[in-house]
């Protein structure tokens, strides 16, 4: 799955700056909020970065907590493979990663230093990854309406929104939300998964009524070998009160990547989400379901979904 490392590894402005990162650093400084154009990847926002001068397109992806680049990226722009890591996916599959540092990362002249980040095998073509350390130094603003992205959005913007708060210490957000109507602690928010979720079967088992099945949905081989059993929905709501978005999720016979439960935050009903780990916060602004942020159907396979969008952990 996903790189979700418990030891923790894993912007436009008006003019060219700057940044040398550490991962010890403080509260970045405020910079004026910039609005770029956001692609789409399925429901996945994404925007244009300079990786060593090389432009690619990176998928905004609070689920990793790191940078993330596919072995293609890493030798187009030379990156250093460091010390090797050991990844885990949802079909039990392992892979030898790489550590490595990004010299330089920017966007439209704002440059970034020394960025930490992981070559992963799992990865394919051009992908990257933008993660943990994108998101400590630049508060993001996702409007999934407009496909806009604003880069350290206003303060009072972010306050107007609802807001969850959200333990970073495993570099990815936690959260506690609702399930099916039971409130549900230690999930994790994840922008960059497409399809739904994960919910462990310990969770699961707190419900008043079983998770139902999707009509029609076909099941995986694949993923029942693994314990998962994929094909099942719940109602997400990410705070009290909020409208109730129905997902395809799999329950798993273990924690998934040591949590109670993954959720998209791409839901229909989510036309903003702000991304502010500086104040350890995720902001939503929910309403009638978006035209323009429909999800996957659900016939095209949770497990194919839930394992093939996501790197390893």
């Amino acid at each position: 799955m996903k790189s979700t490392f418990t030891a923790g590894l894993l912007i436009l402005l008006l003019g060219p700056a700057n940044l040398g990162l550490a991962r010890a650093s403080s509260t970045p400084p405020v910079h004026p909020p910039v609005t770029l154009p956001s692609g789409l990847d399925v429901t996945r926002a994404t925007i244009g970065v300079d990786i060593h001068g090389q432009r690619y397109t990176c998928v905004l992806d609070t689920g990793t907590s790191a940078m993330l680049v596919s072995r293609a990226v890493a030798a187009a722009v030379g990156l250093t493979p460091e010390a090797p890591v050991d990844e885990v996916s949802p079909d039990g599959l392992h892979y030898a990663d790489r550590h490595t540092h990004l010299e330089s990362l920017a966007i439209a002249g704002y440059t970034m230093h020394d960025v930490p980040a992981l070559i992963s095998s799992k990865l394919s073509g051009s992908t990257v990854l933008c993660g943990y350390d994108f998101f400590t130094h630049v508060p993001t603003l996702i409007d999934r309406d407009r496909q806009t992205v604003t880069l350290f959005p206003a303060t009072a913007t972010l306050d107007r929104m609802r807001c969850v708060a959200v333990d970073l210490t495993p570099h990815v957000p936690v959260a506690t939300l609702q399930v099916n109507g039971v409130w549900v602690d230690h999930v994790v928010l994840d922008s960059g998964m497409v399809g739904g979720g994960a919910i462990w079967n310990g969770v699961a088992d707190r419900f008043p009524q079983p998770l139902p099945v999707a009509a029609g949905y076909r099941s995986d081989p694949q993923g029942t070998r693994n314990g998962l059993i994929c094909g099942l929905t719940a109602t997400i709501a990410f705070f009290d009160g909020a409208p109730g978005n129905v997902i395809p999720v799999c329950a798993s016979p273990q924690r998934p990547d040591g949590y109670n439960g993954i959720i998209e935050t791409n839901l229909p009903t989510v036309h903003q989400l702000a991304i502010d780990y500086p104040n350890r916060r995720v902001c939503f602004s929910t309403g009638p379901p978006s035209l323009l942020t429909t999800s996957p159907a659900l016939d095209r396979g949770a497990w194919s979904r839930y394992n093939q969008q996501r790197p390893p952990r």
